[in-house]
């Protein structure tokens, strides 16, 4: 469905057919191979679907859309080349006039400081790196906040449900965006009197022992633990704990946990606590937006639904703006309020005036069903 797809190193060659103003471009950067191929296959789907949408009403103040989709593979090295190529195509028949993702960010602050320079809207359409907390680039927006707010709300169903229980994390210390995450946790057990029932292991340390790793976090007590990190590694990680104790509660990251994930621990997948962002599907303020997908033909599913209204935002953003501008477009955003498809919302300095919260899943039958 979404092949063929530009590569990196055709990321240069923006058609617009006969007339170099027909069309503006738009990018989005996201994996759509290997371990995270699911993702972006999800992304990609509901870009394409309000690219779609928008040419088929007649375009975009009278532009078409011309959708240029990279595969950056999830590697920083290539989501920042990306950029820099994007960043030298000045003419008007080349030029980005936005960019959604990448979806990897580990390197985000470096990614946005060259789109910025460059006069390009980056749209970052599920949760951003943290990393990129301090710096103000107008013209970035961070549709729906941090990945570090997935710490807060794990927390917050640990208290409710398992509050006596000592929690492992265990986690990938070369991910900067996991470490993020590890350290806002471990200020969260803190500040709230917990920090002894919190102990943390990174693969790192034990050269990727799981057995070792299984061994020191049973033995110190803990019944539940957090993994983060790469995908394989969380499903070796998980079904060598499930084979020690089949009762040994697990949560996992859902965009870290793909079809290794069930692959790997068959039937001791059930039960599993997966941390995701919601599929809004019963959200009040998203009802508007699933009835005009699905008399569209389609049934939004995981991040699509943020593919989808990351467009949708950036065609407000243009018409409230009345240009394609950078400039124009960075002040628009600055002084009004965004249909963000979840609710209306401000952004100051590219942070959403309201964050979207994690939902819990466990799986159950083989399928997710949302617990919180």
């Amino acid at each position: 469905m979404l092949k063929p797809y530009l590569k990196i190193a055709c990321a240069l060659s923006f058609a617009c057919a006969a007339d170099a103003h027909c069309a503006i471009n738009v990018g989005i950067i996201a994996p759509l191979a290997g371990e995270y191929q699911a993702v972006g296959q999800e992304l990609v789907s509901g870009v394409r679907t309000a690219v779609d949408e928008i040419n088929n009403q007649g375009g975009l103040k009278g532009k078409k859309i011309n959708l240029v989709l990279v595969d950056d593979q999830c590697d920083d090295r290539i989501a920042v080349s990306t950029a820099q190529m994007m960043a030298v195509n000045a003419s008007e028949r080349d030029k980005m006039s936005l960019v959604i993702g990448p979806y990897c960010s580990n390197s985000l602050q470096k990614i946005a400081a060259v789109y910025a320079k460059a006069g390009i809207l980056q749209i970052i359409p599920t949760s951003a790196s943290s990393s990129i907390k301090s710096e103000n680039h107008k013209g970035l927006v961070k549709m729906v906040g941090y990945k570090t707010r997935q710490a807060g709300d794990f927390f917050n169903f640990y208290q409710e449900h398992f509050p006596d229980r000592k929690v492992a994390l265990i986690y990938d210390r070369n991910n900067k965006d996991v470490v993020d995450v590890a350290a806002e946790l471990q200020k969260l057990f803190t500040d709230s009197g917990k920090a002894a029932a919190f102990q943390s292991y990174n693969f790192q340390n034990y050269d990727d022992d799981y057995d070792r790793i299984a061994e020191d976090v049973l033995k110190d007590g803990n019944k539940i633990t957090y993994i983060l990190g790469k995908s394989k590694r969380v499903a070796r990680m998980a079904k060598t704990l499930r084979s020690e104790r089949e009762d040994f509660v697990l949560f996992v990251n859902k965009y870290q946990a793909q079809k290794d994930y069930r692959d790997t621990l068959g039937k001791k997948a059930e039960g599993t606590f997966v941390v995701a962002l919601p599929s809004l599907k019963d959200s009040p303020d998203f009802a508007e937006t699933l009835v005009k997908l699905r008399l569209l033909g389609v049934e939004p599913e995981g991040l699509s639904v943020y593919g989808y209204s990351a467009v949708q935002l950036w065609k407000e953003l243009v018409e409230k703006a009345d240009s394609f501008k950078y400039d124009h477009l960075a002040e628009t955003l600055a002084e009004n309020k965004f249909d963000t498809g979840w609710g209306e919302m401000m952004f100051n300095n590219g942070d959403p005036s309201n964050s979207v919260g994690y939902g819990i899943y466990q799986i159950k039958n083989g399928e997710y069903a949302q617990v919180y």
